[in-house]
């Protein structure tokens, strides 16, 4: 439980977010989760204002106002079809990505980006150019989505109360590689399944993938009110992402190995070679392959439930409500996620498998 004894005020996170490196001017992408700061004089409103007030009205501030899960009914906004694609939405249907999130979509001055599942509100003067992109990228984080864009105004990722599990930046290096784990692109929503051959580290075992970012000199944290707030350079970041994926293009998923399947492992195993890859190759200047890459078209990976499983891989798991299942994928695209107990097995993709079973 969290604590709320304490009392929050704007002037303290104000501070905070000095601390995390938002200066007047700064573009700031952030995920933020209200419950985690305790007692917060004035609630998501004062969050708001706070991030507003240390970016500066020439600055920009972007919250997720993203739909739910693609295996949700809620799934994507109910009026893109008719009229997407634009430079900016004009829909007032709520996000779901929380309080403060909500808080600021609803701003008199906020917009929004063009995107049915995974739209961003923003303010400030630098918001329209970060977000007016994102109606001609094929998937969340593709080409000219508002991460993009917070590169070239060299932004700032913001943690506030979440850890790296909510760090849906992370997607942007998968888009552009289409790392070969990706799955099930969905055009009529320009939506992909991050992950359906594999599990992610990143929600799996968000703390290996946290303490590889401090030991890797990219994130740096403190505390406002009760709630561990983090923050990252969007530079920083998507140069960590392209040296590791360079380095291993699997390194983000768990996957068996040989005649294992032992995810702990294999997580401290990738975490421990991200960090290597990285101390051996530094180069905070590689997000600008990355921004690169954003101007190529990729057509998306597509995976498929395997007809004719390994049924000797360390993972594989029968046969359960007609498909052929493995411990080491995510649920299938069209399967909901309240159907599935916690880390049942996933669709088996045998056919799409990358890893050598020697």
């Amino acid at each position: 439980m969290v604590d709320t004894g304490q009392t929050v005020k704007e002037a303290d996170i104000v501070q905070g977010l000095a601390c995390l490196g938002v200066r007047p001017t700064a573009c700031v992408m952030a995920h933020a989760a209200l419950s985690q700061f305790g007692h917060v004089e004035g609630g998501p409103r004062t969050v708001i204002s706070a991030l507003r007030n240390a970016a500066g009205p020439e600055g920009a501030v972007l919250i997720p106002s993203f739909r739910d899960a693609i295996r949700s009914d809620y799934y994507a906004l109910h009026t893109c079809g008719s009229q997407c694609p634009q430079k900016l939405c004009p829909s007032s249907e709520p996000g779901y990505t929380g309080k403060v999130g909500e808080t600021l979509r609803q701003q008199p001055d906020a917009l929004r980006s063009c995107h049915p599942t995974h739209s961003w509100a923003g303010v400030g003067n630098a918001a329209a150019f970060l977000l007016q992109g994102h109606c001609h990228s094929l998937t969340p984080c593709g080409s000219d989505s508002p991460f993009i864009r917070l590169l070239q105004h060299d932004g700032i990722v913001l943690l506030l109360g979440v850890d790296v599990n909510a760090l849906t930046n992370m997607h942007v290096v998968e888009d552009l590689r289409n790392l070969p784990y990706l799955s099930a692109i969905d055009r009529e929503h320009r939506h992909a399944t991050y992950t359906t051959s594999g599990r992610r580290i990143q929600y799996v075992y968000p703390n290996l993938l946290h303490r590889a970012m401090v030991d890797a000199g990219i994130l740096r944290s403190v505390k406002i009110g009760n709630a561990s707030c983090h923050a990252l350079t969007a530079r920083d970041l998507a140069s960590f992402l392209w040296i590791i994926t360079e380095d291993d293009p699997w390194c983000l998923v768990l996957r068996p190995a040989g005649n294992q399947y032992d995810p702990e492992t294999d997580a401290r195993r990738k975490t421990d070679r991200m960090l290597l890859s990285w101390q051996s190759n530094p180069d905070r200047e590689a997000w600008k392959q990355l921004a690169a890459a954003s101007k190529k078209t990729i057509d998306p990976n597509q995976f498929e439930p395997t007809d004719n499983p390994s049924t000797d891989c360390p993972a594989y798991r029968g046969i359960l409500r007609g498909h052929h299942r493995c411990a080491a994928n995510d649920i299938g695209p069209w399967e909901k996620f309240e159907d599935f107990a916690a880390q049942e097995p996933g669709i088996a993709t045998c056919q799409h498998c990358n890893w050598p079973r020697s």
